[in-house]
């Protein structure tokens, strides 16, 4: 490293790495206030006379006291060939998770979506996306990632430092290009892998103290913080997010339900149903869900708020006949007493509506050791002990579908894909910590980690019959490394681990490629535009040959009128081989018995010891001693 005062207010930082590459950062005074510009400057040519070499500026000199930028003198320029295997060098580079993901978003035909941002640098937009996705770095380090891994090589034009991804982050955060990317996402998500209209709604808080108009002082279920609002609308079947929008954090989940359906209808996505929390249950938005004669037009299910007088009402008066054996009803590991009973919703309360009322066994015994542990430290009356009992465990859902008690939990708790996305976006995808500044880097913020997540369910969809998980495989997949030579780059061995993913996304893994002019030199596969991905990917395959021949038998049965039942395994009982009934043909010519004899020496016979022994005695040749 070496520190330089330059002419006048110029500093220049000037770092070189591993004796090869060199970064200057220029610090600018201009009256009271700095400003600091980190500028990469490539291959070190000629340290002395300040001569290097990058891929954007080709051959240059660069003057360390005043930080301008000039041509190399033709001197150098004449015998210098940045091709020349003498000045290359072979060095490691992680290549493994990058490609791979690389990889899937061109096959999935996510790519393509992708690049239909109106990002000048799609370079840029392409090694954020990666770094987004495989890094939990700040972005203020992506440029080291960026050099560390074969993203410099998939994308040499991308321009990594601090200052250019914030600008990226202000061009593709703009409001209309977050919604047209949307619209665009949806009709690929309804084209090519399921064309479910059936939806979940959830939402979440993303923590933030950084100022700026979405962060707001939040009341989430008494847990009061600065954050911003995050609501996400998913496929039902696939578990795909399919649109999303962050709002302030005060305000609350019931007041986004309709602008939420109104931003959908704008993007012409007709809904059928609609799984939602608690949080957006009024009567005014379950009014949203029927037609003028009070006839339901979109089927949904909704949690009843704790306070739900409905609720309450119908805990008083079901509670006597509840605990039964008829009212069990079974959730995977838990079991719940439940019951149904139809009610009127609404403003008006005059439209038709199902409310189930549950009981939670594993709920209500912890409650009842908590109120225990609590009265040894301080006695309960009796009211307050009733008040626990007869209030503990109870779960209430408003449907307007007659579902059946063993319907309602598993039609209910498909919007645990909204859980699941929402630990991937906060921890896989760098939606936290927020490290942007402004509204409008947020935006852009928001989006890359929107489209990581997309990316992220897709390759859990393709990895599911696999078996595979997610978070480990990439992760191992992060110490697959290649070998850069001047003009090639070779692949790391492949293991079960790789194998195992490369299948399951169908992905061919390279042992080699071409290098030229600093870029690698392969093609992108095509993406699968065949459709309906999701019932593909999780259509199991029959094992076996498939039975042509039986399905000929069977038809040329049925014409005949034969009725043919299938023979068990094995030899049918009291069935004879070849061989048997061969010596059974031959016994009856000779008139001998052919019975096959059973295992072990028959009833009374005599080995040939023992018989010498008997003729010795009877001829009197051998005594026997007494015992």
């Amino acid at each position: 490293m070496k520190l330089m005062l330059a002419q006048k207010r110029v500093i220049i930082l000037y770092i070189i790495r591993n004796g090869q590459y060199a970064t200057a950062a220029v610090s600018k005074r201009d009256g009271n206030s700095t400003s600091i510009s980190s500028n990469y400057l490539g291959k070190i040519i000629d340290e002395e006379q300040g001569i290097f070499w990058s891929r954007k500026r080709g051959l240059f000199k660069f003057d360390i006291e005043t930080g301008e930028y000039s041509d190399a003198p033709d001197d150098i320029s004449a015998r210098y060939d940045p091709h020349d295997k003498n000045l290359d060098y072979i060095s490691s580079t992680i290549f493994g998770d990058v490609y791979v993901l690389n990889e899937f978003l061109y096959k999935s035909g996510l790519m393509s979506v992708i690049d239909t941002l109106p990002c000048k640098n799609k370079d840029t937009l392409h090694s954020m996306i990666l770094f987004y996705a495989l890094s939990d770095l700040a972005n203020c380090d992506a440029a080291e990632w960026y050099k560390g891994t074969v993203a410099h090589l998939l994308y040499p034009n991308a321009s990594m430092n601090s200052q250019r991804i914030s600008e990226f982050l202000a061009e593709i955060g703009k409001d209309e290009v977050t919604y047209n990317f949307q619209k665009k996402y949806i009709s690929f998500v309804f084209s090519q892998y399921d064309p479910d209209r059936n939806i979940l709604v959830d939402s979440s808080g993303v923590p933030n103290d950084i100022h700026f108009d979405l962060t707001r002082v939040s009341n989430h279920n008494g847990k009061v913080s600065n954050e911003i609002r995050l609501a996400l609308v998913f496929q039902s079947k696939t578990g795909l997010p399919l649109f999303y929008t962050a709002v302030p954090g005060n305000v609350m989940d019931v007041t986004t339900l309709e602008r939420i359906f109104a931003h959908l209808e704008a993007m012409h996505v007709k809904v059928d149903s609609c799984i939602m929390d608690a949080g957006y249950n009024s009567a005014a938005n379950l009014d949203m869900f029927y037609a003028n004669d009070k006839k339901c037009i979109c089927d949904y299910i909704t949690r009843t708020k704790c306070n739900s007088k409905q609720l309450t009402d119908m805990v008083s008066k079901a509670l006597p006949g509840l605990i039964c054996a008829d009212n069990i009803v079974q959730y995977g590991n838990r079991y719940l007493y439940m019951v149904k009973q139809t009610i009127k919703v609404g403003v008006d309360e005059d439209k038709p509506a199902f409310l189930y009322l549950g009981l939670d066994c594993e709920q209500y015994g912890l409650n009842i050791i908590h109120m225990c542990q609590k009265a040894k430290k301080e006695p309960l009356t009796a009211d307050e002990v009733n008040d626990i009992m007869t209030n503990s465990g109870f779960v209430g859902f408003i449907s307007s579908h007659d579902y059946s008690c063993e319907e309602m939990l598993p039609q209910y708790y498909k919007r645990q894909f909204a859980e699941q996305t929402f630990d991937l976006m906060k921890h896989y995808t760098k939606l936290l910590p927020v490290r942007v500044q402004t509204l409008e880097t947020f935006h852009g913020h928001l989006l890359l980690s929107y489209i990581v997540s997309c990316a992220l369910r897709m390759i859990q969809i393709k990895m599911k019959e696999a078996g595979g998980f997610l978070g480990s495989k990439l992760r191992l997949l992060l110490f697959k490394p290649a070998i850069v030579y001047s003009d090639m780059l070779v692949t790391d061995w492949s293991d079960a681990d790789l194998n195992e993913v490369c299948t399951a996304l169908e992905i061919k893994y390279p042992r080699k490629i071409r290098i030229k002019d600093g870029r690698l030199q392969y093609t992108p596969p095509n993406p699968d535009v065949s459709g309906n991905m999701y019932d593909k990917i999780n259509a199991k395959k029959k094992r076996g040959r498939p039975a042509k021949k039986t399905h000929e038998q069977e038809t040329q049965q049925q014409v005949l009128g034969i009725t043919q039942t299938k023979r068990g395994r094995g030899r049918p009982k009291g069935s004879k081989n070849k061989k048997t009934l061969g010596k059974e043909a031959q016994g009856q010519i000779l008139g001998t018995s052919t019975t096959k004899r059973g295992k072990g020496r028959p009833k009374g016979s005599k080995n040939k010891k023992t018989l010498e022994r008997e003729q010795a005695l009877s001829a009197g040749t051998v005594t026997t001693n007494p015992i």
